[in-house]
């Protein structure tokens, strides 16, 4: 018995050391980069399409915001994927953009962007929204003005809209956090980022290529991405197109959200990580090596619950190990506080209310199986404008 605990505690010691080891040399090394500056002049013709389940007014700012876009009209087009949205709000909304009116059982991102498929023609790049994005005015522009003739996906940065409340904030952290060490420091430093989920442009013809093969109900944007790396097609990053995404604003919506990303994750990593990880050593990738390494990674949270009983559990095992993960940790997390510091959102208030994430956490993984019957949607419920939200320059201040 003694035995077999020593090889669990091996199995997972080495993989926690190794990811954050990994994440530290990257966040370290990107300090000696300077940034690369790109613009291209000449204008794509964008299709935009917001798949919407069950939404209600939430979606008059979304498509307020896309009507304030300074790009030229007659170079994109938005298209509302309306999946049993209120009808009263569609009806209004028909005036304004093209509705695609979609049945669907699963009621998935990825099923309702297939139908589609067939209105993607005519177009130079695809861009995904979700249904309470709001887009900055100046997002296409930046997009178009960062797309080489060797681009076929570009990711734009996600922030939040709404910061009032406490989970707001806690939310947030995945924002910042990731935006930074799965987006912006990889893409500083030459390799391939992440998608976010929304905001992003993919090629017309990629788009029409890779979208019918993926048969996923949630995780779409895992399973995206790891397609596009098996491919060998990176995910650039454009750190100054930005889009405002909302946050959940109670600890009940919170640990719903956490559940279905959580099991999506783990359903997905390991069989997507490890192929992106071997393909990436067989082939001498280290694109497909890196992304295989970040999916197999589990959320921050989840590191740090694994972290603190690989600890406790050294102390009888192996009293050094405990001492290398706990410096470690201490690194990774100054390296945590250090970007939400830059973000404005560190304060004793917020690190006080942190172990509620790791309660969350152990919550969500006991409602794993309320994940895999439905896809547990978010509400969205804040109607701000995005008028509102640029009065506030600390936003976009860092990213301007």
């Amino acid at each position: 018995m003694v035995e077999l605990l020593k090889i669990i505690f091996w199995l997972f010691f080495l993989p926690i050391v190794l990811i954050l080891s990994y994440e530290i040399l990257l966040f370290f090394s990107s300090f000696f980069v300077e940034d690369k500056s790109i613009e291209v002049n000449k204008r794509k013709k964008f299709l935009i399409l917001i798949p919407a389940f069950r939404e209600g007014e939430i979606l008059f700012s979304t498509i307020e915001a896309l009507k304030k876009l300074n790009y030229p009209e007659n170079l994109f087009e938005v298209i509302l994927i309306n999946d049993e949205c209120k009808d009263d709000v569609i009806s209004q909304l028909k005036n304004e953009v093209k509705v695609l009116n979609v049945e669907l059982s699963s009621h998935s991102k990825i099923e309702s962007l297939k139908k589609a498929l067939s209105l993607a023609k005519n177009f130079d790049f695809v861009v995904i929204l979700d249904a309470d994005n709001l887009v900055h005015p100046d997002f296409l522009l930046k997009l178009n003005n960062s797309i080489t003739s060797q681009t076929k996906v570009i990711q734009g940065l996600r922030l939040p809209k709404n910061l009032h409340s406490i989970f707001e904030k806690i939310d947030a952290i995945t924002d910042y956090v990731y935006n930074q060490i799965d987006r912006i420091i990889p893409s500083k430093l030459g390799f391939s980022g992440t998608i976010s989920g929304s905001g992003f442009a993919i090629s017309i013809d990629l788009f029409r290529d890779i979208i019918p093969h993926i048969n996923i109900k949630g995780g779409f944007d895992k399973v995206l991405q790891s397609e596009l790396l098996l491919r060998n097609i990176p995910i650039e990053i454009c750190r100054n197109a930005i889009v405002f995404d909302e946050k959940t604003t109670s600890s009940d919506i919170y640990k719903r959200q956490r559940t279905r990303w959580l099991y999506y994750h783990f359903f997905n990593s390991f069989k997507y990580g490890l192929k992106l990880l071997f393909a990436g050593i067989y082939r001498l990738n280290f694109n497909q090596f890196h992304l295989g390494l970040i999916s197999l990674r589990p959320p921050i949270n989840f590191i740090y619950f694994l972290s603190m009983i690989l600890i406790i559990a050294g102390l009888w095992i192996c009293s050094l190990c405990s001492f290398i993960l706990t410096s470690i940790l201490i690194i990774f997390t100054l390296m945590i506080l250090h970007i939400l510091n830059a973000n404005n959102l560190l304060s004793l208030r917020l690190i006080l209310y942190l172990p509620l994430i790791f309660l969350n956490q152990i919550y969500s993984i006991l409602k794993f199986r309320d994940a895999k019957l439905n896809s547990l949607p978010t509400k969205h419920i804040h109607l701000k404008s995005i008028d509102e939200i640029l009065k506030n320059s600390e936003v976009t201040k860092e990213n301007e």
